[in-house]
């Protein structure tokens, strides 16, 4: 009975530190814009003919057993069209209870120009996600003996099979070439997770902007070097979550420096968690790498470890569309947000 009752409030105990930390489901990464496909799928193929990104984030390090996101990600520009395709592989696991959450994801995205210095982007995705519990990394009172020994089974009963479900989200952006604004949807079908218990994921709403100040800008032997300051903004939305973020990026080619205060009080109960993210990363032509720690200022983040992040991108430029496009019929802008 007590190994039935412990296990019970473990998982909830683990579920409702998931759910904390991720939004009520969702991971969000301080280099958001180094995992652009996850940010807002129309960014697939901006800028670049294709890309491929690995990420990792390990938030709240100082747990025994903290949160691991891992995730890699790939798009690619249809030829000599306005479409692009892109694809998303993501694990989260969480905790030493094994609870891990595994989505693929597909979209599509769509880019055309509005007028001689607007230009807008939209997309969709659909997502395949899993939802299990490893067993293997869990000790039940049965299997612990007298003399300290751990036996290798226990009869407790496997009673949290997995779980899958298929969510989709859409995507708009506008941008010009200092401003930014985009919206994500998420969960549009709000599908049902969980286990014994199912519950439907709540509709998920990201929201960002910026604008980019050129100190100094100029093109040499085909390579754009500049001097920039980017004041940016996300908001998220799900349920009865709220966040604002508000970040400072600054380049200066071929170094990226950021900081971003997460969990603004005045949008959301000031009992939140409130962070403070610095950002340094480089980017040499086609290979970008970031790294992020997230310092915790108050919350459960400032008694667990903050966060850290680490990022890199390969990605084919095309260097042509940093500026006007030939023919009238491709985009002429470069989206100004920050590449982390």
């Amino acid at each position: 009975m007590f190994n039935k009752e412990f296990r019970s409030l473990y998982y909830c105990f683990i579920l409702c530190l998931c759910s904390f930390s991720a939004g009520a489901q969702d991971a969000h990464f301080t280099q958001q814009y180094a995992n652009k496909l996850y940010l807002n799928p129309a960014f697939a193929g901006l800028d670049h003919t294709w890309s491929v990104s690995l990420a990792h984030r390990n938030q709240w390090p100082a747990l025994n057993g903290s949160f691991i996101t891992n995730q890699l990600t790939a798009d690619y520009k249809l030829g000599d069209t306005k479409s692009a395709v892109s694809f998303l592989l993501q694990q989260d696991r969480a905790g030493i209870g094994g609870l891990q959450k595994i989505q693929a994801t597909a979209g599509y995205a769509y880019h055309t120009r509005v007028t001689d210095t607007w230009a807008m982007a939209a997309g969709l995705q659909a997502t395949f996600g899993r939802l299990q519990v490893n067993y293997d990394n869990l000790v039940f009172g049965d299997q612990l003996s007298d003399n300290g020994q751990v036996a290798v089974t226990s009869a407790e009963a496997n009673n949290f099979e997995p779980s899958s479900y298929l969510s989709f989200a859409v995507g708009g952006l506008i941008y010009s070439g200092q401003f930014w604004a985009g919206l994500k949807v998420d969960h549009l079908n709000k599908p049902n997770s969980g286990f014994e218990n199912e519950t439907k994921l709540p509709l998920t709403y990201v929201a960002n902007a910026g604008y980019k100040f050129y100190a100094r800008s100029y093109q040499e032997q085909g390579r754009l070097f500049e001097l920039s300051f980017t004041p940016s903004v996300t908001y998220i939305h799900q349920q009865n979550f709220k966040r604002l973020d508000l970040g400072l990026h600054t380049i200066y080619t071929p170094l990226t420096l950021g900081i971003i205060y997460k969990g603004i009080p005045a949008v959301a109960e000031t009992n939140q968690d409130q962070v403070l993210a610095v950002i340094a990363a480089l980017q040499i032509e086609a290979f970008k790498i970031g790294f992020s720690h997230d310092v915790g200022l108050s919350g459960i983040s400032s008694q667990a470890g903050g966060a850290n992040e680490i990022s890199v991108v390969f990605e084919q430029l095309e260097i042509n569309k940093l500026f006007r496009g030939r023919r009238e019929r491709k985009i002429n802008n470069s989206i100004p947000c920050p590449a982390f």
